[in-house]
């Protein structure tokens, strides 16, 4: 008894986890998790923050230096008919070197100097406008890469689907012609069917054997599909849950698709105002302490200076002016470019919607022509049995049967494509 039981909750357990593992959901979250695109749009925002925090130190922290500097210019003096080297010049006027008024003797520096920018704060209101514009574009830009990942991811999903009902459906009518040719083994020991009836129906078994191996290697091929695009490692098959899209309601406000623009034309505005900062006056207080003298330097040279400075940009060829009309003409490009997209959407979104109710009806009347086949299946196994009903009779009808079927799946499954591709556009 505790053995059955083990046995049983491994069995659970493993087939939980190939349910937990084996739908949508789980595909699409896999695959944002590996996209190579959400983590640099991630790393963007930090760079957003890190680009604030800069600006935050350039327009608010003073500038630190410290310079140093020592320049010597020896001469050679002629004094008393005698050459001699004298590093710093004590006055001579006869001497080979630098003109002494040039050098005065050299130059020693070690200065410590700051230099802090004032009245900053149009500055950096404008960097903080500019990282939120950038904060909510990346935010939008990462909506929209995932919301195109699990469209893509949905449509790879759909074709694996589709590949295993293809399968489902070939097995099944594999299935029923094997019964069909166990029944008909016995009639033709019978002498009620010839063997050649027989035969044809084993062809036909064979027909679609060979049909089966075409639908593995291509629900394979879809699966290994699904799984690169998912960045998934594991080249183990699991039967995929079904997939049942519901059509999204029509999004009233906060479209992402729209939001693009609105970003465009808010990052055009923040230009501008970043641009016009240049015509704004910029005045810095600075000063510096330490050594700073010439000829030999002593203890009596160490000072201080302190300072204002003043820079006001006050004709340019009238760039301001010119970047203004630069800015109109930005600002209805990206108008322009909303109205037609605004457009195309609205007629794409029609035309998917007008697919999927014609689809609907194809269905409708796939399922009535279904039900009508099966109940003549029904009635030929019966009649073959009287041999009332030609062999030929019976395979074209279960051909027909299972072509029917295929044109199910892949009507249903069209209408899954559509779904998906209607609510990627409806965002």
């Amino acid at each position: 008894m505790r053995k059955s039981a083990f046995i049983l909750l491994v069995s659970l357990f493993f087939a939980f986890g190939i349910r937990a593992q084996n739908n949508l959901e789980n595909y699409i979250r896999q695959a944002e998790q590996n996209s190579p695109l959400l983590q640099k749009q991630e790393n963007n925002q930090r760079i957003i923050e890190l680009d604030l925090k800069q600006f935050n130190a350039v327009y608010k922290s003073p500038k630190i230096n410290l310079n140093s500097n020592v320049l010597f210019s020896p001469i050679i003096s002629n004094d008393g008919n005698t050459n001699k080297l004298e590093w710093v010049s004590s006055g001579s006027p006869n001497y080979w070197g630098y003109d002494l008024g040039a050098t005065n003797g050299g130059q020693y520096q070690a200065l410590v100097s700051i230099n802090q920018p004032l009245f900053t704060q149009k500055y950096l209101a404008a960097q903080q406008n500019n990282a939120n514009l950038l904060h909510e574009r990346n935010l939008n830009a990462t909506q929209l890469t995932n919301a195109e990942i699990k469209q893509a991811v949905t449509h790879q999903y759909i074709l694996c689907v589709q590949s295993q009902k293809q399968q489902e459906n070939i097995r099944n009518t594999i299935q029923i012609l094997q019964e069909q040719i166990q029944q008909m083994q016995a009639l033709v020991k019978a002498g009620i069917y010839k063997l050649t009836d027989l035969k044809l129906l084993e062809i036909e078994l064979e027909n679609n054997r060979i049909e089966e191996e075409r639908l593995n290697g291509l629900y394979l091929d879809n699966f290994n599909a699904l799984n690169l695009l998912c960045g998934i490692n594991d080249s183990t098959i699991y039967p995929l849950q079904d997939v049942n899209l519901v059509l999204n309601a029509p999004v009233q406000s906060n479209s992402l698709f729209f939001a693009q623009f609105k970003y465009d034309s808010l990052s055009v505005k923040v230009a501008q105002e970043m641009f016009n900062l240049q015509y704004l006056p910029q005045i810095s207080a600075f000063g510096d302490a330490g050594l700073n003298a010439t000829y030999q330097p002593g203890f009596n040279r160490l000072g201080f200076s302190v300072g204002l400075s003043l820079s006001w940009n006050l004709f340019d060829g009238h760039q301001r002016k010119l970047n203004d009309e630069k800015a109109i003409i930005q600002l209805s490009n990206i108008d322009t470019d909303r109205k037609y997209f605004e457009n195309q959407n609205d007629i794409t979104k029609k035309n998917i919607r007008s697919q999927i109710d014609n689809l609907d009806r194809q269905l409708a009347l796939i399922d009535k022509q279904l039900s009508d086949y099966e109940n003549l299946l029904e009635l030929y196994k019966i009649e073959i049995k009287e041999s009332l009903i030609s062999v030929l009779e019976l395979k074209t009808l279960i051909r027909e049967i299972s072509a029917k079927h295929q044109i199910k799946t892949n009507t249903l499954m069209s209408k899954e494509i559509l779904i998906n591709a209607y609510n990627y556009w409806n965002l």
